[in-house]
């Protein structure tokens, strides 16, 4: 097949439907196995630098030592961070698809028709709203209209039936525009991305045996949400197929018989692992008698079934630096790992509150299980959550020994560091303000 051929099979409703449901598959699931991905790729070759490759093993014993093939592609934090910014899944598909030059060009067009248009408007600040909208992708737009003799016109393009089946108009309809401005805007920031980044490095299958738990928390996985978003994700989201992360690929949380072992429950539900290792490394700082982690509960709060809990550093003298909610602190902690939330959650207070009530349950399960204790405080005072002492004491005897030693030290040192250079910032920042305010007095 010629060049000219594969352009136009590109650009047909046929192939743009081909792939706009194998990008929802790859959002619903987090990840696409290898077999299916070859055919996005063929189509929109940008992709091969954002999205994770998935190894198709190790060779032999050697952890590190993958093999050369890919299993799957899974999701990176880029892309998840488009779907946030566009809210929608139709936009993040076609903002997806227009990582194809031949596939955006029709779009540049019409976001150049509609900024000649505003131009001509007696209000300026319309073109000025519209540069606004476009972003970065204003840039695209300006080489567009240099560089094209003919007047750009707004018309419907070869891929307007499938914008219609994913948007319910095209992006030439005057209802589109402020979708197109954000679709080209996320292509922009993606495609910038993918031209100046190198190919992720492929990462291990998710070992569900815990014989290499910790290795499973390596830069470029995903965490699912815990399974309460996911669901009222799935009932906000009007989409044909609802989220279920891919469990060999994804970081996600699976049921455990009851009878389930330490090891087994860690296995299977990461954040329990995630927060077991939060108290472990408070109680082995608190041993050290410098400093430490405190997790607090806010007065006037159920122990067991907690809205929030604070996060706060002792230093050595006794002082204490709040460092804001669970939530918080755990979405910085997977920040330095490089390990990305399924779905993103928003960028608000409500994303942070929605994770903490989340959490809740977790807090509950690790209190009945005696991974957690909680500690009353005077009255008025908040309490303390902390490693229950029998799990302590399990954390550092067989089996667990390895688990909380040399092959969770990463993790552990991942935590210690984030907090002590958080309270270093705060207590910075808060020596700052206090001099700034001085010198007003």
């Amino acid at each position: 097949m010629d060049s000219n051929a594969q352009t136009t099979s590109l650009l047909s409703h046929e192939a743009a439907q081909g792939c706009c449901q194998l990008l929802s598959q790859l959002w619903s699931g987090g990840g696409l196995a290898a077999s299916k991905t070859a055919v996005l790729l063929a189509a929109i070759p940008a992709l091969k630098k954002l999205l994770q490759p998935i190894a198709a093993g190790t060779v032999g014993d050697t952890e590190n030592d993958l093999k050369d093939e890919s299993c799957a592609f899974c999701l990176s934090a880029p892309l998840l961070n488009a779907y946030n910014e566009l809210g929608q899944l139709g936009e993040w598909q076609l903002a997806l698809l227009g990582l194809n030059p031949e596939v955006r060009a029709h779009w540049l067009n019409l976001a150049a028709a509609r900024c000649r248009e505003a131009g001509a408007m007696s209000d300026p600040q319309v073109l000025v709203k519209l540069i606004q909208q476009l972003g970065s992708a204003s840039e695209w737009v300006l080489v567009q209209l240099e560089n094209t003799p003919v007047t750009p016109q707004i018309t419907a393009g070869p891929l307007a039936q499938t914008e219609r089946d994913l948007l319910g108009h095209s992006l030439n309809d005057n209802a589109a525009i402020p979708a197109l401005c954000r679709i080209l805007r996320a292509c922009f920031t993606l495609h910038a991305l993918s031209e100046r980044a190198e190919a992720l490095t492929p990462i291990q299958l998710i070992d569900n045996t815990a014989k290499q738990l910790a290795s499973n928390w390596c830069r470029g996985r995903l965490l699912a949400l815990p399974e309460s978003l996911l669901s009222e994700f799935n009932l906000k989201q009007p989409i044909k197929s609802p989220l279920k992360p891919h469990a060999d690929w994804l970081l996600v949380s699976q049921p455990v018989n009851t009878e389930a072992t330490y090891i087994q429950h860690f296995a299977q539900q990461p954040w329990w692992f995630l927060l077991s290792l939060l108290s472990f490394v408070q109680d082995a700082w608190a041993a050290e008698n410098r400093g430490g982690l405190l997790l607090t509960l806010p007065v006037g709060q159920n122990a067991f079934a907690p809205s929030q809990i604070n996060v706060a550093v002792q230093g050595i003298e006794g002082d204490e630096v709040n460092l804001g909610s669970l939530a918080e602190f755990l979405v910085q902690l997977l920040n330095e790992l490089n390990i990305a939330l399924y779905p993103a959650l928003t960028n608000s207070a409500e994303g942070t509150q929605q994770l903490n009530r989340a959490l809740s349950a977790f807090i509950a399960e690790l209190l009945a299980k005696k991974i957690w204790q909680f500690t009353e405080a005077g009255r008025g005072e908040p309490g303390h959550y902390r490693i229950h002492p029998e799990f302590s004491d399990a954390c550092y005897s067989l089996p667990l020994a390895p688990l909380f030693g040399y092959k969770s030290q990463h993790l552990q040192q991942t935590i210690k560091q984030l907090a002590q250079a958080s309270y270093t910032n705060k207590k910075n920042a808060r020596a700052g303000n206090r001099i700034n305010l001085e010198g007003f007095l």
